[in-house]
Parts: C-alpha cells; sequence; structure tokens
C-alpha cells in the first residue's frame, strides 16, 4: 500500500512536470525577453515627448508644455488626439507572436511603412524607442517591433476593436488644435471688424481707460453710448474659442477664393505689428428659414493659415455694432 502510494505520487510530480514543459514550449513568449515584448508605459504622467517619424520624412515632435502638448514647437496640439494616443501607450498589450512564416512577410513591410516611434521622460530620458507596422487582416491587432530587434509582436488595446496604427500615424496638422486663435486681446489696442456689404454693423473697439470703448467704423452709422466694456470681454472671450474645421493651406481653390469680397474682415492692431482674419462664405447664400444664410466659411488668417469652418461654430464672432449696446 505504501509502495502505491509513493507511485501514485511520483506520477502526479511527473505529470506535473511534463505540463509545465509542453506549456512553456507551446508559449513562444516564454523563450523572448518579457521586456522585449512590453511595449506600454503605464504612468503616462511620466512621459515629455513624442516623436513620430513616417518612411516619408514626415516628422511629429509632440512635447509637453504645463497642462498640453505642441506639435513642431509651433502649435498647440489638438487634446483628444494626444489622449487617444497616451491612452494606447498606456494599455497596449501583447496579444501574439508571429510566428516564422509571419514574421518573414511582416518584417519587410515593416522596413516599408514602419512609423518609428521614440518616448522620453519628462528629463528628455529615453522611455521606449519601437516600429509600429500594419494590422492583421481582422484589423484587431498591430504590428509592433522594438528598435535594433528582428521579432516583431502583434498588440492590441483592450476594450478598444481595432488597429491602433492610426493613432499613430497622424500628419502634423492633423495633430493641431482646431482652436486657431493666435490673439493675446490684452495687448490689443485698436480691433476692427468690418462688413464690406453690411457696412452699418462694422464696428472699432479701443482702450479707454481700465475698460474699453466702441464706436461705429462708418460716420453713416448713428452713435451709441453705454458701458460695453463686459460684451467686449465676453466678445473676447468668445473669439478666443473659435475653431476650424480643418487647416486648407495647400488647397487648389485658395488664390481664387481670396480674390472675392469676404464676408467680414477683422484687424487687431498692437503697438508694434497687425495681425488679421477675412471670412468668406462657401458656396451660394441659402434663403432656407430652417439653415443659416451660410453654412460654411473659409477663413484667412494672414500669415498663418487658410481653413474652413462651421457657421455653428463661428457666429460667435459675427457680432454687429449695436451688439454691445445690448440692442
Amino acid at each position: 500500500m505504501k509502495r502505491n502510494i509513493i507511485l501514485l505520487i511520483a506520477m502526479v510530480l511527473i505529470g506535473l512536470i511534463v505540463f509545465y514543459v509542453y506549456k512553456n514550449k507551446g508559449d513562444q513568449s516564454t523563450t523572448i525577453d518579457r521586456a522585449e515584448s512590453n511595449f506600454k508605459i503605464e504612468n503616462i504622467n511620466t512621459i515629455g515627448r513624442i516623436i513620430l517619424t513616417q518612411k516619408d520624412g514626415t516628422r511629429s515632435d509632440l512635447k509637453r508644455v504645463g497642462d498640453h502638448w505642441v506639435i513642431n514647437d509651433q502649435h498647440r496640439v489638438r487634446q483628444t488626439n494626444i489622449d487617444h494616443l497616451l491612452r494606447g501607450i498606456q494599455t497596449q498589450h501583447l496579444d501574439h507572436i508571429p510566428n516564422r512564416a509571419a514574421t518573414e512577410n511582416i518584417l519587410p513591410s515593416m522596413a516599408v511603412t514602419g512609423i518609428h516611434v521614440e518616448i522620453f521622460d519628462l528629463n528628455g530620458a529615453s522611455l521606449l524607442n519601437y516600429y509600429v507596422g500594419g494590422v492583421t487582416q481582422d484589423e484587431r491587432g498591430t504590428y509592433f517591433l522594438k528598435e535594433g530587434s528582428s521579432q516583431p509582436y502583434c498588440l492590441n488595446q483592450p476594450g478598444f476593436d481595432g488597429g491602433m496604427r492610426a493613432r499613430y500615424a497622424l500628419t502634423p496638422v492633423d495633430w493641431r488644435d482646431v482652436r486657431f486663435w493666435m490673439e493675446d486681446m490684452d495687448k490689443v489696442d485698436t480691433m476692427k471688424v468690418r462688413y464690406p456689404k453690411q457696412i452699418q454693423h462694422s464696428f472699432v473697439i479701443y482702450k479707454k481707460g481700465s475698460g474699453y470703448a466702441v464706436d461705429p467704423m462708418y460716420t453713416t452709422t448713428p452713435r451709441k453710448e453705454g458701458e460695453v466694456t463686459n460684451r467686449v470681454k465676453s466678445y473676447f472671450t468668445t473669439l478666443s474659442q473659435l475653431a476650424c474645421e480643418d487647416y486648407m493651406n495647400d488647397a487648389q481653390e485658395k488664390d481664387s477664393i481670396l480674390q472675392m469680397v469676404p464676408f467680414m474682415e477683422m484687424t487687431m492692431i498692437y503697438p508694434d505689428k497687425t495681425s488679421s482674419l477675412k471670412f468668406y462664405p462657401v458656396g451660394p447664400i441659402s434663403v432656407s428659414e430652417f439653415s443659416p444664410p451660410v453654412s460654411r466659411y473659409f477663413i484667412q488668417y494672414e500669415g498663418k493659415d487658410f481653413m474652413i469652418g462651421q457657421h455653428e461654430v463661428m457666429k460667435g464672432a459675427f457680432r454687429s455694432y449695436d451688439y454691445f449696446f445690448g440692442t
């Protein structure tokens, strides 16, 4: 009896050893350095810079500046885009390790389309350096490759049904915040708003003591009296939140549009410079009672950008002289 018990225990131990060896043999990840297959940074608050370089040379240099990010040291980054990227970096998880046959196809593709990703901490030290390739056939996984490695990995984001390449593949203009206002209204001496085809609504804002005053731009418009400072400040706040739909600096129609008469011209005059914006209607004016006369505008920000924006987002900029007096 005692001998049978010993034999039983021995058989159980042998079975456990065989199971362990078989499991490890079947799981390729146990034969590879786990650090090499780890592409995530759980504490994204330690990330200070992310450089994304595409094969055509397009480079998006994202830097954390205070409570926001900037792209290529020029423009503020759209918060939803950087949040989407950081969420991926925080949670991207190993799905499987491609076999040898799959790897022979993945590596050449990675060499042609791979996006180089360099991630640094707040002090400029390197945290991660890898390439992002294409997606799997079911578009649920994305191939990743560490710098200097020849073993690709397929990653996914738990809870996200789709590939992760798109969040890395944005161009510099796609990273930009759609809020385009670049003026420091505290330093503006005078602001002129002119409606070429409705001159009676045109006005001039200027500093007066510790507040502001508003005059009609043309003498044909009856002058009004009253306190306008609060309305002016509210107007400035609205302007600071203006957002475009898209940047169109390379649009073919740009030159012809700029030859048109704008709906509204806005000029900001500083002690040492002048800045201007012009809004051009897109398409013919609508006569429908259920929609605004103009649904979109082309916007020329002199020396900065050419954009397109929706009326519902822009309408706060289109104030008249009467607005500042509550009429």
